[in-house]
């Protein structure tokens, strides 16, 4: 049987018709099911199938179905970086492929396979549960602190007050930065936050390496938790022209952070910071923790697996899209269009999970709970609607699919605290470091390097003809 191209095979779910009825001439606004939404689904399909974002208004220019299978065959070349021959036996004739290789088992989803064993958290999607070091999030939500959790998580116990005093005092004293890192973020204001943040963790090391580093005296882990914060606070208000901040040892990590930014620090918002940071601190083995994982089972030193870290977070797929959901939620538009195009995102992740999961994160729901109950800027309000009608919208044809990430709900918090969006990965990127710190030293303590396979599925046996002259 002749393979579907994936164009075709999307616009038959996508409009309901067999694969056989569409052809390269069909306008695709002569489809009776045609819409703005359908428009909307279609592109979220697409940029599923090729794994990128596609330009908003694609669709618009595209009239047929062979002009949206030629779009679709020159981006996969481009994206592959190879464009293959129209016919590759004609180039060359393939020797004989041996029986057991012509069709091999389909592997299991990757994102399945369990590649070690940990004791940091436990992440339950089925179910909706998430604990740290068998702590469920709810036992700890409202009654322990983001310093506490961060020591739960690296030192694998909830410390007493003596304990959590000298944890306390040990993240105020590393949070000044080093002279020549300090003047690095200023001459790049205005670069990407997450690009700087990225680069300055990376002068840290150097800055240890040259004995420059004021904080020498303190762990490498609670250096890069006291200083996160400080390094992309000193750029933003390097790129904002005002003074540069001084951290307050004084001041809890959620409150420091409000300080730096300049933002105001009531019970209330230093409340909503912490438990951001909180429920962002650890969920297993995701992208960027498996990178930390992979660079500290090499035996690379902290710095260069955060650096990892940091690199994996910020990709769309993973950390770096909260930020654009926000920019359109905030924005001047009704919130069901809005809701449309983010939900039919929600659509298409919630199609490739392997596995049938919970109705929603555990947190989100205290995350949304508290939003609710903050009365922030005029358009907060605006942004919630969005990401409820997000939510509760289904397309017909699937059924209801309510999973929203906690990033979101967390980014609309930070968007009501009053900080940008540029800002929104490097704060999850702050929470997440305890994670990550977590990962790498339990992968360099119990299980070593990591080495995967990738099963082979290209050509074999081909036979090279020189070119005759």
């Amino acid at each position: 049987m002749a393979q579907v191209h994936p164009v075709i095979s999307t616009l038959s779910r996508v409009f309901d018709m067999p694969s056989e009825f569409i052809g390269d001439e069909l306008q695709l606004r002569t489809v009776n099911s045609w819409d703005d939404l359908t428009a909307v689904e279609l592109q979220v399909h697409l940029e599923h199938e090729l794994g990128t974002t596609l330009d908003d208004r694609l669709i618009e220019r595209i009239e047929s179905v062979g002009q949206l299978r030629a779009f679709y065959d020159e981006r996969l070349a481009e994206l592959s970086g190879l464009k293959a021959p129209e016919d590759v036996s004609s180039l060359v004739p393939a020797l004989p492929v041996p029986p057991a290789e012509q069709a091999p088992a389909p592997p299991e989803a990757v994102s399945e396979l369990v590649v070690g064993e940990t004791g940091i958290s436990e992440v339950d999607p089925v179910r909706g549960r998430l604990a740290y070091r068998g702590y469920p999030i709810e036992e700890l939500l409202g009654r322990t602190t983001y310093e506490e959790v961060v020591h739960l998580l690296l030192r694998g116990w909830l410390p007493d007050a003596e304990e959590l005093a000298a944890f306390r005092a040990r993240l105020a004293a590393a949070r000044d930065l080093p002279v020549a890192v300090a003047a690095n973020l200023t001459a790049n204001a205005a670069s990407s936050p997450s690009s700087v943040l990225r680069t300055a963790v990376s002068a840290l090391a150097v800055a240890a390496e040259a004995d420059a580093d004021p904080a020498a005296h303190i762990g490498l882990g609670e250096r890069l938790i006291a200083r996160i914060p400080t390094i992309f606070a000193t750029q933003q208000a390097a790129r904002s022209r005002r003074p540069l901040p001084r951290p307050r040892p004084d001041l809890s990590h959620a409150e420091n952070i409000l300080h730096l930014l300049g933002l105001d620090r009531d019970p209330e918002r230093v409340r909503l910071v912490d438990l951001c940071l909180i429920l962002q601190a650890e969920h297993g083995c995701n992208a960027s923790a498996f990178a930390a994982r992979v660079a500290a089972g090499t035996g690379a030193d902290t710095f260069a697996t955060i650096t990892v870290a940091l690199a994996t977070f910020t990709g769309p797929l993973h950390g770096g899209a909260a930020h654009q959901v926000i920019d359109l939620a905030s924005g001047d538009t009704d919130p069901r269009t809005v809701a449309a195009y983010l939900r039919g995102r929600a659509d298409a992740a919630a199609a490739r999970r392997p596995v049938s999961y919970a109705e929603e994160d555990p947190r989100v729901r205290p995350l949304r709970d508290a939003a609710r109950r903050f009365r922030g800027d005029p358009g907060s309000d605006h942004v919630l609607q969005v990401l409820d009608a997000v939510r509760t919208a289904a397309h017909p044809s699937k059924g209801p699919r309510p999973y929203l990430t906690v990033d979101c709900y967390a980014a609309a918090i930070y968007h009501m605290l009053g900080m940008p969006s540029d800002l929104f990965v490097p704060m999850f990127a702050a929470a997440r470091v305890a994670g990550w710190l977590a990962h790498a030293e339990e992968q360099r303590a119990q299980q070593g390097r990591i080495h995967p396979r990738l099963r082979y599925v290209g050509p074999r046996n081909l036979r090279h003809v020189p070119e005759q002259h």
